[in-house]
């Protein structure tokens, strides 16, 4: 019998690195591009299916970006940084925080659709009730951050029916010391003086034994959206600061332990929006559909609406080699917490003067809400070694999470309107198992199943006419996840594979509005949502290397996915029946010469309704929102020398297709209308161009960057409402900025 390992890394060198370096603008490796060196034939090892294997060789559509090199470009967040990732768009809510992240037009509007790992440890709420959304970790020390999409449940979880973003943080060194100190300073057109200050430091404290690894950062951004009701510039100004550390534990050849902890912490004034109509003449007489209200780049909130965001985690990871497998143990504890201030005027002091004529009229309403929650897992797996023709993983999975949601709504004059109190509890226990046949050198095949059984209690202490209480209500409810790979390499160039693969996210208790008789117009509870996804892909390289492409295709098929639909102007969950997602992704790389790499990806997302959605006042066929139908993105980069010293200069174009949000509503088959929840609006198409260089001298990194070239306005994100002014987040205007790097170790 043949048990070589398929694929083996000796046979996939040649092409890899190229395929890496192709994945996406800035993806890795960049090192040698610093070095003048050609992007070619270095193999670049990925953890997709929670072993080591080559990135060429992943049965699925997986992105690697260097974190670094794309700071050195201007780019620091998440909605910047996965623009230059194909099949992927970002809900950007104006802040440093709480930013959805679509991929495939899957979305994150209640629970997580996209969850969020750093190394090993999930983070992140379970459910839809305290901050489901992504962690943005890319100011912390990573070697870099793997995108991953398509449905990952039987080996990643209930958060990933959508996709992963994995933040892998650079190992802590046994062997050497490594130092760095850096200043990003830049200056917004409209806004002001931007400050990032980062420093890494790395190596052992005892040679071959015991290392440790730390980073810490500052940001202060200056804004860029001015408010001319309460007459402050830069309303949007936040400080951002955090870091991470690990300590690492070489105690044998068999056992490694490592600790680690990050925290994060940001405070704003007031998130990058502006109001706008949602439809011509609508609040505001003579400004039409879409447009801005007070300018581009100016809001007129009557209160200032400061937000705190605050994520603490610690995690222990051990590994022990048995000979024939690898024991893996992963333990976390985390909290996160965040609070927000809320200008609601509009449309919430029209329903006090409704509900409480008395004390009419009222002159201005304020949300003030605090979420967050407290929470711990375990994960136990047993991983085969990779070089047996059958290969296993089997493991277990705990999580423990305990929420509270506190909503006041403050009215001038005092009336009690609403007020919400929403602790909630999440339990599951999971169990998994992945078995891997080689059938040749040249083809395998992948089996996965994770079962899970989850428990969610939830009850909600309400005042006021707008919220039926909820009493103490326990949800259980068990689902399995199933995933098949097919990989076939016919040749060193090309490997192909098909997958199938499901995904799940829990259902739960929901907000019960009323209406002034006290009847209910929600549903007490949601139901979970399933997806089974289709995808073919093409992996490979030609001209020796030198050209790298991606390609990969795919179907999917989303049962009662989970909505957000609007009562009384307050958001709560609901079911849609049926959802169908396809399209076509594409890397590409090509290195012209040994000096010019040229880059692009394209994607092309069909998500649509596939039946009509009554809460949403959606018909079948309708574009879902938030996901634009192509996305594309070209970059280039040029390595020389500057005298001694090595080099670059850069160049990237992202362009972003005309995108919907809200529904326009439809008429059914009994020739009822049925109303949209938020109103449609097709946000246009925008192009982006940014322009970067830098070198090398010696110790010292300098580097130059310009985004937004040519100071291109645009929506990246729009809010509708009926009741209220639609919020819109804009483009950030021309920045230009420079990096410094003192690499002292």
């Amino acid at each position: 019998m043949n048990t070589k390992t398929p694929f083996s890394r000796k046979r996939i060198a040649a092409g890899v690195g190229m395929l890496a370096a192709m994945a996406g603008g800035f993806a890795v490796p960049q090192a040698q591009a610093r070095e003048n060196r050609m992007v070619t034939l270095e193999e670049v090892v990925v953890s997709a299916s929670r072993r080591d294997e080559s990135l060429q060789d992943v049965a699925l559509s997986m992105t690697v970006l260097d974190t670094g090199s794309l700071a050195d470009a201007g780019f620091t967040s998440l909605p910047e940084i996965l623009t230059f990732v194909p099949g992927v768009s970002v809900v950007d809510t104006g802040g440093p925080f709480s930013n959805s992240v679509y991929m495939r037009g899957i979305n994150a509007v209640l629970a997580g659709g996209v969850a969020s790992y750093v190394d090993d440890i999930p983070f992140g709420s379970a459910t839809i009730y305290t901050t489901p959304t992504p962690l943005d970790g890319t100011l912390l020390d990573l070697g870099t951050l793997d995108v991953m999409k398509g449905p990952q449940g039987t080996l990643w979880g209930a958060g990933a029916m959508g996709g992963i973003l994995r933040f892998n943080t650079r190992e802590a060194s046994t062997e050497e010391w490594t130092g760095n100190l850096s200043a990003d300073l830049s200056d917004t057109r409209g806004g002001g003086l931007n400050e990032l200050y980062r420093a890494n430091l790395n190596g052992p404290l005892i040679n071959d034994q015991l290392a440790v690894s730390l980073t810490g950062f500052r940001k202060d951004k200056s804004g860029y959206i001015d408010n001319e009701v309460v007459g402050k510039s830069g309303w949007d100004d936040y400080e951002y600061y955090g870091g991470s550390g690990s300590l690492r534990w070489a105690a044998s050849d068999r056992l490694d332990v490592k600790l680690q902890g990050l925290y994060q912490k940001s405070t704003q004034e007031g998130l990058a929006t502006i109001q706008a109509n949602h439809a011509d003449d609508t609040f505001q007489p003579g400004v039409g559909k879409g447009e801005p209200w007070f300018g581009k780049y100016k809001t007129g909130q009557d209160q200032i609406n400061p937000s705190e965001f605050e994520a603490h985690m610690l995690g222990l990871t051990i590994n022990y080699d048995f000979d024939f497998a690898t024991l893996t143990s992963v333990t976390s504890t985390q909290e996160l917490t965040f609070g927000q201030t809320i200008d609601l005027t509009i449309p919430f002091a029209g329903f006090a003067d409704l509900f409480f004529p008395e004390t009419a009229p009222h002159s201005s309403a304020v949300l003030v809400a605090e979420l967050g929650f407290d929470k711990e897992t375990q994960e136990l797996r047993l991983t085969s070694n990779s070089d047996q023709q059958l290969q296993w993983i089997i493991g277990a999975f705990y999580a423990k999470e305990e929420g509270f949601n506190i909503q006041d709504l403050q009215l001038t004059p005092s009336a009690p309107l609403y007020f919400g109190n929403f602790p909630s509890d999440y339990e599951e226990v999971s169990v998994f198992g992945t078995v891997t046949y080689a059938f040749s050198d040249q083809f395998d095949a992948s089996v996965g199943i994770r079962y899970s059984d989850y428990e969610n209690t939830v009850e909600l202490e309400a005042i006021g006419p707008l919220l039926a209480p909820l009493p103490f209500n326990e949800i259980t409810d068990d689902v399995t996840s199933y995933l098949l790979n097919l990989r076939y390499r016919p040749s060193d160039e090309l490997a192909l594979y098909a997958r199938a693969a499901s995904g799940y996210r829990p259902g739960g208790a929901n907000f019960v509005i009323q209406d002034p008789t006290g009847a209910p117009l929600t549903r007490e509870f949601f139901d979970a949502d399933t997806l089974w996804s289709y995808e073919v892909g093409a992996k490979g390289s030609l001209g020796d290397g030198r050209l790298g492409y991606d390609l990969a295709a795919f179907y999917i098929d989303w049962e009662d996915y989970q909505i957000q639909i609007f009562r009384s102007g307050v958001g709560v969950a609901g079911n849609a029946e049926k959802a169908v997602s396809k399209g076509l992704e594409a890397s590409l790389n090509f290195a012209a010469t040994d000096a010019l790499t040229l880059r692009s990806t394209l994607s092309f997302t069909n998500a649509e309704l596939a039946a009509d959605a009554v809460d949403l006042g959606g018909a079948d066929g309708d574009q879902l929102p938030n996901s634009p139908e192509w996305a594309a993105t070209l970059d280039a980069d040029y390595r020389f020398n500057l005298g001694s010293w090595p080099a670059y200069l850069g160049a990237s174009w992202r362009f972003k297709d005309d995108m919907p949000v809200g529904f326009d509503g439809y008429t059914d088959a009994t020739g009822t209308f049925r109303p949209p929840s938020a109103p449609r609006l097709e946000l246009d198409s925008y192009h982006l161009v940014d322009l970067r260089a830098g070198a090398r001298f010696g110790q010292f990194d300098v580097s130059l960057y310009v985004t937004n070239l040519f100071d291109e306005w645009a929506y990246t994100h729009f809010a509708p409402s009926f009741s209220a002014a639609s919020q819109g987040t804009p483009t950030r205007p021309r920045t230009i900025g420079t990096v410094l790097k003192w690499n002292f170790l």
